[in-house]
């Protein structure tokens, strides 16, 4: 027998049970399905992660005060200042201008109810400066952006998302229309564009308000002020964070003996360090996950045990004219090996396609398969199928022809 005719008597064994041939593949195709689906949607939420981050640039550095989990309750007791200031990033700003290119404060104090002629909806409120639509590459579709005067004469004034026009009914055009946030009437300057959105949240509920008012309205949230800045792309971003560290160190006054009270992280280092995170975690599932695939290859085994006892009389005629126990075990590998390839096509295929339409919903994003679904969906199966096919193909060619002859 040839390798053709080993392979044509494989397939019309399993094409004779169509149905107990489909079931024997379940669980694969459920096994590998799941894992497929679980590695789409974490490099669909990979994917939305560095595109959020690439609209900032790689050349970002963030400066933002510790955090008490970030330190010991003895560390953090001894840390000199909570809090980051304006002047504290002006003065950053003035001691690396050879660095940095730009720099805009962030604070976001967490969604609020805001008000509207008796209407009312949550809001994402965002204080910061006239530089943040630049930094992050956003646009305006009516009025006008902040400027330094809003800052300076600590303004009641703000810039509102699509969202928040929808939500809380705003007819006509919405310019020069008040809101209210925490008492404060604030005016309407101007709409954003599109911010983005997916189906877990949508960041078109945003309200921007001058830092300087947002201080005033939330004066408890100074400890969360944050600032991010643009530094020279042609500069490695290890260099940065040590020089930014340095200087914010001197701005602070803090010897070298003293705690540092804030936190310096750069775009370039974060996106690295989250690639290890979602690399260890796709394995960890996928590990967990792969413990279906071993039982389906269980299934297998005990599906090809009944079928050696089915077609005992088989073996005995084919071992009778001529067959090598050699052809025997090679035929019953084939078999199960075919079985575990089409159960890892169908599994690949199905998880692939709930994970593009799961991950498209979530992250807005349809990520390729990796080349490791691929060795998942073909190269495991076709393992599963000769480690768990041996034993029933070696049982086979191991049948006494004579007595396999009398069997009934």
């Amino acid at each position: 027998m040839d390798a053709s005719e080993l392979f044509q008597s494989a397939f019309r064994s399993i094409v004779a049970n169509k149905l107990r041939s489909a079931l024997t593949a379940l669980g694969l195709v459920v096994g590998v399905s799941a894992i497929i689906t679980t590695i789409t949607l974490l490099k669909g939420f990979e994917a939305s992660i560095f595109s959020s981050m690439e609209s900032f640039g790689s050349n970002l550095v963030e400066v933002r005060p510790v955090r008490p989990w970030e330190l010991s309750s003895e560390e953090y007791n001894k840390v000199k200042f909570k809090d980051i200031t304006l002047d504290d990033m002006q003065a950053l700003f003035k001691e690396l201008p050879h660095i940095l290119i730009d720099i805009c404060p962030i604070l976001r104090p967490g969604r609020d109810e805001v008000f509207y002629r008796g209407r009312s909806t949550l809001a994402n409120p965002l204080f910061s400066d006239e530089t943040w639509l630049d930094t992050n590459k956003f646009e305006l579709t009516q009025g006008r952006n902040l400027v330094p005067a809003d800052l300076r004469l600590k303004s009641k004034v703000v810039i509102i998302g699509s969202l928040l026009i929808k939500n809380l009914g705003i007819s006509g055009n919405p310019i020069g229309q008040s809101i209210l946030y925490r008492n404060v009437s604030l005016e309407i300057i101007g709409v954003f564009g599109d911010l983005g959105s997916n189906v877990l949240f949508d960041m078109n509920d945003t309200m921007m308000i001058p830092i300087t008012t947002g201080l005033v309205i939330h004066s408890d949230q100074k400890g969360q002020l944050t600032f991010s800045a643009h530094y020279l792309p042609t500069l490695e971003a290890n260099y940065v964070e040590d020089v930014v560290v340095d200087a914010f160190r001197r701005i602070r006054g803090l010897k070298s003996n003293e705690i540092a009270d804030f936190s310096v992280f750069t775009m370039a280092k974060a996106a690295k360090e989250r690639k290890l995170v979602m690399a260890a975690i796709t394995g960890v599932v996928a590990s967990m996950l792969g413990i279906s695939i071993i039982v389906g290859g269980i299934g297998i085994m005990n599906i090809m045990l009944v079928t050696v006892t089915e077609r005992t009389r088989e073996i005995g005629v084919r071992m009778a004219v001529g067959a090598r126990r050699s052809h025997i075990v090679m035929q019953f590998l084939i078999e199960a090996s075919l079985l575990c390839l089409f159960g890892g096509a169908v599994g690949l295929l199905l998880g692939y396609f709930i994970g593009a339409v799961v991950s498209k919903l979530l992250f807005n994003q349809t990520p390729w398969i990796p080349v490791s679904a691929f060795i998942v969906g073909f190269g495991v199966p076709a393992a599963i199928g000769l480690l768990f096919g041996y034993y029933p193909a070696a049982t086979a060619s191991k049948l006494d022809p004579i007595e396999s002859l009398r069997h009934e």
